[in-house]
């Protein structure tokens, strides 16, 4: 099992075996994250922003090691990224890649933008300034967000065509030789799997370094008070699908931690 870091990081590990232990941490960590944001959001008085900016940071920073982490797992044994045992089955079920699909944050974005709106519209034509969330984003930062989301498309694009070879690879006249002929080549066979599952830990290698890119470029175009707001809505999103699947699944027990 990984151990915290003095910066209260965890350290890569070697087997997915140990990630689905790693994730258990992973999910308390962004639990430890959510309260801590929540606090800096509801701060009277307001948070400074060089405080902002340093929390946004230290939230950043959980999810690149996060990837760093599944990376190291994934050396080891790729397949079960695409099969995760740590994951409930909803949250299976909206598995693009190994993760989650990096449009999703975009999407994210202009929902909770269009909400946080939509609640201070009616104070905004009173006459009182829009509050400093994602309810005031400006011009600039919606056509950055725009192209942002055209240029995720098209890397998405080009990673669902790269998966879609190595897949269909499966049905190529080697594979077909190997499986046929009243027996299977047991050692041939495993060459070519072996082959087939690098394959795909390139597609994973890409579709997480899309999610992450994106991620801080969404965090990127926004001020600090905002990307506080996006990360929170982030981290909500995923901690009560998460609980949700668990207790789907049977896990009567899986319920959040209390938030410090």
């Amino acid at each position: 099992m990984a151990t915290p870091s003095s910066h209260g990081s965890w350290a890569p590990l070697p087997s997915t075996d140990s990630f689905s232990k790693f994730f258990e941490c992973w999910i308390t960590e962004q639990s430890r994250d959510l309260a801590t944001l929540r606090a800096a959001e509801a701060a009277v008085p307001a948070t400074p922003e060089a405080d902002l900016r340093r929390l946004v940071d230290q939230v950043v920073a959980h999810y690149e090691n996060y990837y760093r982490t599944k990376a190291a797992a994934a050396a080891d044994d790729v397949l079960r990224m695409f099969s995760p045992s740590w994951t409930s089955t909803t949250e299976n079920l909206f598995l693009w890649c190994g993760g989650w699909r990096p449009t999703a944050a975009l999407h994210l974005l202009y929902t909770k933008s269009g909400m946080k709106l939509e609640s201070q519209l009616p104070a905004f034509l009173n006459g009182a300034s829009l509050e400093p969330n994602l309810g005031d984003l400006s011009a600039e930062q919606l056509h950055a967000a725009d192209q942002l989301q055209r240029r995720t498309i098209k890397r998405e694009r080009e990673i669902e065509d790269a998966a879609a070879s190595v897949q269909e690879a499966l049905m190529t006249e080697k594979m077909v030789e190997l499986a046929g002929g009243g027996g299977m080549d047991a050692e041939g066979m495993e060459q070519e799997m072996q082959t087939k599952a690098d394959g795909m830990k390139q597609v994973l290698e890409m579709a997480d370094a899309l999610r992450l890119e994106t991620v801080r470029e969404v965090v990127a175009l926004l001020r600090p008070a905002q990307a506080v707001h996006f990360l929170l809505a982030a981290a909500e999103l995923h901690l009560a699908v998460h609980y949700f699947g668990k207790r789907k699944d049977g896990h009567v027990a899986a319920t959040p931690p209390p938030l410090e």
